[in-house]
């Protein structure tokens, strides 16, 4: 009986041993996060339910193609109108939105220019009633609201205007009041 008990205690001790770490060794260590937050306004160009497809939807760098159109017949691109003005001259007009938003400051709203890239003295370029040109920058909007908003490209042509490929680059800049 004594065997069979010092048999079960020398058991229960190396059990015990077995079963915690005699030398448990630890190690600890810190990582430091900094980073500085500048604050930020997004100007995107998303094609605009009624209106031509953009290129380059949802970026801020959008093309709006209307392809071959003459003032008489031919085929008007999806969600284009054509307006003839009598003979003087007629018109490409197609909605597109411009979604403006902001991170990381105070600014309930914002100014938005547009500007011709290059003068164009045949042409003209207007977004809404607005009127565009390369000599300086036009206001389309002082206090607008940030989230989508949809603006109306209109190009008019000249009768006058010899037949050939038009093509500009409208600069738009969104700055946070």
């Amino acid at each position: 009986m004594k065997q069979k008990l010092l048999m079960g205690l020398m058991l229960l001790g190396f059990a015990t041993l077995a079963s915690s770490p005699v030398f448990a060794t630890t190690a600890s260590g810190t990582v430091a996060v900094t980073a500085t937050v500048g604050s930020s306004v997004s100007l995107t160009f998303v094609t605009d339910p009624s209106g031509i497809t953009l290129a380059g939807t949802g970026t801020s760098a959008a093309t709006v193609a209307f392809g071959s159109v003459q003032a008489y017949g031919g085929v008007v691109p999806a969600n284009v109108t054509k307006t003839v003005n009598g003979i003087v001259n007629w018109t490409l007009s197609t909605p597109f939105d411009v979604v403006v938003q902001v991170a990381n400051q105070t600014s309930s709203n914002y100014t938005l220019t547009a500007q011709l890239n290059t003068a164009d003295a045949v042409n003209t370029w207007k977004i809404g009633a607005t009127t565009i040109t390369s000599a300086s920058a036009a206001s389309l909007t002082a206090t607008g609201a940030y989230g989508t908003s949809v603006y109306t490209l209109n190009l008019t042509i000249p009768f006058s205007a010899a037949a050939g490929a038009i093509s500009n680059t409208i600069n738009f800049v969104a700055t946070a009041n």
